[in-house]
Order: C-alpha cells, then structure tokens, then sequence
C-alpha cells in the first residue's frame, strides 16, 4: 500500500530530542551491529528512514523503538558518528506522546521544565490537601497541627482510600495508553485481523518480560549483564512496594513496634534496600559515563531513579523517626513522603519517558503475537502450494 508522506514528521520529531538525520548516510552497520535486530525489525536504520521519509503512519506503528534496549552499541559502530541511540531514545519519546489521549505526554517530553512543573504541581497540591484535611476534617487548630505529634492512627482509614486511589488513577492513564499503542501497532496494517487465540497464546511473553527483563541481556555490551541485575533488583523493588502499598496498606501503615524479625519491617527493609541500590547505581553509572549508554544522559533520564531514591529514603526516615520515638518529626517527614510518591505515581510513570518500562514488555509481547499471526500464514500459504500442486 502506498503511504502518503509528511514532511513535518522530521522537526515534529526533533522536538522531543536528538535526531541526527544528516548524519545518518543509510549504511546499515546499526543494524548489522545490533543483536536485538531481525528481519521484521530491523533497527534503528528503518526507523531512522521512516522518519527522514515523512512516512508518520509507519512510525506509529512500528514496534521497533521498543524493542531496542538502548544499549548504545549502535552509536559506538556507527562511522559517521550520527547517534542512532539518542535517535531511537528521541523516536520512544515522541511515540510516548502519541500513545496518551491528554496531551500531558507531549509537553512533558519536550519540556524538562514542564515536567519539573507538573510534577511539582502536584507536589503542592497533596501538601495542601494534608493542610486541609487536619484543618477541616480533623478539626485541628494550627497551633497544634505546628508543634504537636498526633500519629498517624487518626488517618489510616482515609490515607488507605487514597493510596489506592493514586494506583487506580495511575493504572487508569497506563491501561488507556496501553490499549491506544495497541490500537495504533496492531489494528492497522496487515496484523489488523490477528485473532485472539494469537494474543492469548503469547500473553506469557509479556509477563515473562515484565519480570525476568531477559531480553536485555542478549546486547552484548560491556557490563550489560551487571544492568540487567540492578535494573531487576530495581524492578523488583518496586513490585515489593507496591504489592505491600496496595494490598498490606492497614498492616504495613501502623504506629505499632514491631520486632525486627516481624514481616512487616523485614519485607519493608528488602524493598528499601533494593529502590535504593538499583537508583544508586543508575545515578552513579550516569555520572561516571563510563558506557555509551550513560554518555548522553540529560535531566529527563534522572527523573525516575531520582524519584525512587528519594522516595525509598523518606519512607526509611518516617520509619526511624517514628522508632526513635519522634512523633512529630515523623508526621513532617510522611508529608514529604506523600509529596514525592504521589507525583511520581501520578505523572513520571505514566506521562515521562520513564512509561518505556511499560511499552517495552507489550511491544515485545505484540512483535511475539505478530511472529506467530506470520508464522501460521506462510504455513496457510504452502498447505494451499502443496494441494494445488
């Protein structure tokens, strides 16, 4: 089928970052470099083209962007130096804004302002709905509210309602942009018809993804098993905390002591420890630039580990205030907590370019789906050889 081209794809593109298309003369050794690359996805090279091309329909719904892990093994065999990584990283961006139905995507990966801004907005308006709600629903004077510990019995009922709001909310915007990023790779084209026996045939290799992130090691750079294993301790983390934050919140959240060999300190300590080694390690190896994939690293690619870090620490200092025994201190350090979770939750995760931890896994999953909706064509097509010969 002919496509029609669009010569605004190229700038529309470079606003979400680096994409070196004069640099990029069409030779191929990306490709040829690249262990993730097959015949049905043949990155970055085709991606690059499509883009140079103006062919916006093929873009948006190539899987391909995802299915590079960003190794950076491109960018280092590349002989005219045009940074098929940072390319591919910009591609991921700009197919992250196509996917959200707001529009919040597109301004925030353009704009680290706009991402600073909206995730301290939101910031701001937990502090304020805590204000309220000691003022309002507690009844609390400002006085006391200022220089009196209260615990934190009195809103364990509420804050339970609200944390699974926020993963609610959050799982919202991330199922919206989930089934749009199906709509747009998938029900076009001629994977448009692939029945549904094919999708829940594969439905493994999205969850296989998900948890074990073994596709990463098939890049053979330098040290990329030791990512793989920090990027899993990281994901698992994460996964800890959330199973805990969603389904134990009454058990965990509480002003009891617990001993130090109870479940619910030892699970909460394993969870800290590995938010904090996995983002300590993504930071330290940015700094460091020592890989090509931590050489062009900008504000945007800090913003999740950050996060993270920071929101694995508050909670650590909310625990050891509320231990030693300083109430007040802990109800000041569990705002903050809030003021740095919620945000996160609610914006890096599903709206920053940090949502890549989501469409990695489905498009792994749709390219696996498509594999087998092509595998049972060609062998249609040579049963129909075969009894017409």
């Amino acid at each position: 089928m002919t496509e029609t081209s669009d010569p605004s794809l190229l700038a529309e593109v470079r606003r979400y970052g680096v994409f070196n298309a004069r640099g990029c003369f069409n030779c191929g050794s990306c490709t040829i470099d690249c262990d993730l690359a097959t015949d049905s996805a043949s990155f970055p090279r085709r991606s690059m083209q499509s883009v140079v091309l103006g062919l916006k329909d093929s873009v948006h719904q190539s899987l391909d962007p995802w299915l590079c892990h960003d190794c950076g093994d491109c960018s280092v065999t590349c002989p005219r130096e045009a940074k098929p990584r940072e390319s591919m990283k910009t591609l991921r961006r700009y197919l992250t804004a196509q996917y959200d139905w707001t529009g919040l995507s597109r301004r925030i990966c353009r704009s680290p302002a706009w991402e600073i801004g909206a995730l301290s907005f939101v910031a701001g308006l937990v502090l304020v709905l805590i204000i309220l709600y000691h003022l309002y629903i507690e009844h609390l004077e400002l006085s006391v509210f200022r220089s009196t510990a209260m615990g934190l019995e009195h809103m364990f009922g509420r804050i339970t309602y609200f944390t699974v709001a926020v993963f609610l909310l959050s799982a919202f915007f991330i199922a919206s942009h989930a089934a749009r990023m199906l709509s747009l790779t998938m029900r076009h084209g001629p994977h448009a018809a692939v029945p549904l026996k094919f999708y829940l045939a594969e439905a493994k290799t999205m969850f296989l993804q998900m948890v074990t992130h073994k596709q990463t090691l098939k890049c053979p750079a330098t040290m990329q098993k030791r990512r793989w294993i920090m990027h899993w301790l990281l994901a698992f983390g994460c996964c800890l905390m959330l199973v805990i934050k969603f389904f134990f919140l009454r058990w965990f959240q509480t002003d009891k002591i617990y001993p130090v060999y109870n479940p619910q300190r030892w699970l909460g300590y394993m969870a800290f420890a590995f938010l904090v080694l996995g983002s300590l390690d993504i930071l330290i190896e940015r700094a460091r630039k020592r890989q090509p994939i931590y050489r062009q690293s900008g504000l945007r690619d800090l913003m999740l580990p950050v996060l993270l870090l920071l929101t694995a620490l508050s909670g650590m200092v909310v625990h050891v205030l509320r231990y030693v025994g300083l109430g007040l201190g802990a109800d000041y350090a569990y705002a903050v907590h809030l003021m740095i979770a919620v945000p996160m939750l609610l914006v890096e995760i599903p709206f920053g370019g940090s949502s890549h931890m989501l469409y990695r896994p489905l498009a792994l999953y749709f390219a696996a789906v498509k594999e087998r909706a092509k595998e049972r064509t060609l062998e249609a097509e040579m049963t129909l050889e075969e009894k017409t010969a």
